[in-house]
């Protein structure tokens, strides 16, 4: 015990002294390692290989793909004196393949050297030293470029048209590659979209399945093309039509028309769109003229649409089917009792009575079977208005006497009097 105690005291004893003479021999040996500048190893990662003199192949229309990753060093070694190895870093490195020495099994040696103390470097040496290829005679191919969007854009709109600022690419790489591809597509996003979109997408390759071919081994002659997509706000209106013409002897128009579909959607622009509530086909495009059925008409409804104005694309047809109905005229004889034709009109200081003694009188008309039949005998009043009569004949004063005057009826529209009934009527004057 007592002699731990004696070695830790002598242990300690001067040790500053101690500490200096470490610190010297430290010293010392940096010294001496100076003078004495040895050699030793230095490794530098990743470095990349430099080609030269690629024209070899691509002067013989050949194309060339490194394999395996044999164009990155992924060490290199130098064996220099330290104050060699202190000044060098990975820039002064260089991996060099000189495809002029390209041998018959596709590989180039990669040489090695530095910039800087090149020919005072002992060594320097590769973790791979030979590069990889896969050489194939270059092909070219000429693709038209297709346009895809993607997305929905906001109810209520469409997109119009999608328009490439060209539509034509050029690919070469290597045969078997380019042999494959099949089309070039640039997509573009529309979701919820509410006006014209202008932007770049690049071009992606794809082979007759759809798969995605890698253009890393094959170049374009632009790899990115400015695409312009008009979206329009759509609208759905009816349809109203008309129809000219007359149809056969004994035959008639109902006034019904009938377009299938009833109401297209239409797209423009917002101002285009805000002044239309319809779309009218002119009577021209529906001509009864010698009907005797219902007369169906195939119209194109493009050919109607102002300008400016188109069919919302997927949403209504270019075509709709219109029915304009025609049914045979129906006739009818209706008899008509005296006492309920009525006299109207009468000039002041006149009278007036039918003179007639006959008190049936027969009313025919003709028109659509069911306006026809609708009419009531017992219900149906007429009456002849003397002021209109004096009016049409240009009679400023009536002189007592008999005249035939028109009796009228209120009828509908859809019926039409074969044979005006007329009556007499006996005009005298009043007596005070």
């Amino acid at each position: 015990m007592k002699n731990k105690k004696k070695f830790g005291k002598k242990l300690l004893n001067n040790w500053a002294l101690k500490l200096f003479s470490l610190v010297a021999a430290f010293l010392l040996w940096l010294v001496v390692m100076d003078i004495e500048n040895p050699e030793d190893r230095k490794t530098f990662n990743n470095i990349p290989v430099r080609l030269v003199n690629t024209d070899v192949l691509t002067n013989e229309n050949m194309v060339y793909e490194v394999l395996d990753k044999t164009d990155i060093v992924r060490s290199v070694t130098i064996i220099a004196k330290k104050s060699i190895r202190d000044e060098l870093n990975a820039g002064d490195i260089v991996a060099e393949a000189d495809f002029s020495k390209l041998t018959v099994t596709n590989t180039v040696e990669i040489r090695f050297y530095s910039l800087r103390y090149n020919e005072e470097i002992s060594s320097i040496s590769g973790s791979n030293e030979i590069l990889k290829l896969n050489i194939e005679e270059k092909r070219t191919k000429r693709l038209t470029l297709t346009v895809d969007t993607t997305g929905e854009v906001l109810e209520g709109y469409i997109v119009n048209t999608v328009v490439p600022d060209q539509n034509r690419v050029e690919v070469s790489g290597p045969e078997s590659v380019v042999s494959k591809i099949s089309s070039a597509v640039v997509k573009v996003d529309v979701s919820d979209s509410t006006s014209d979109i202008s932007t770049y997408s690049n071009v992606i390759l794809y082979d007759v399945d759809g798969n995605v071919i890698a253009s890393d081994n094959v170049s374009l002659n632009v790899a990115s093309v400015r695409v312009k997509v008009e979206i329009l706000r759509t609208k759905t209106v009816p349809i109203q039509c008309a129809v000219s013409g007359t149809p056969a002897s004994g035959y008639m128009f109902t006034g019904e028309i009938e377009s299938d579909p009833a109401s297209i959607t239409i797209a423009g622009t917002e101002e285009a769109l805000a002044d239309i509530r319809e779309i009218v086909i002119p009577e021209d495009a529906i001509n009864i003229t010698g009907q005797t059925d219902d007369m169906r008409v195939n119209i194109n409804v493009e050919d109607y649409l102002p300008e400016g104005i188109l069919l919302a694309d997927g949403t209504s047809p270019a075509r709709i089917s219109v029915t304009a109905h025609i049914e045979r005229e129906a006739s009818r004889d209706i008899t008509i009792s005296s006492e309920r034709i009525g006299i109207v009109g009468i000039p002041a200081g006149y009278q007036a009575e039918i003179s007639e003694e006959e008190l049936l009188y027969t009313l025919s008309i003709k028109g659509m079977k069911e306006s026809v039949d609708a009419v009531d005998e017992e219900t149906l009043y007429g009456h002849v208005n003397i002021s209109a009569f004096m009016e049409e004949g240009n009679i400023e004063e009536l002189s007592p006497g008999v005249y035939e005057m028109e009796v009228d009826f209120m009828l509908s529209e859809n019926i039409t009097i074969v044979r005006p009934l007329k009556v007499s009527i006996r005009i005298t004057e009043t007596t005070e």
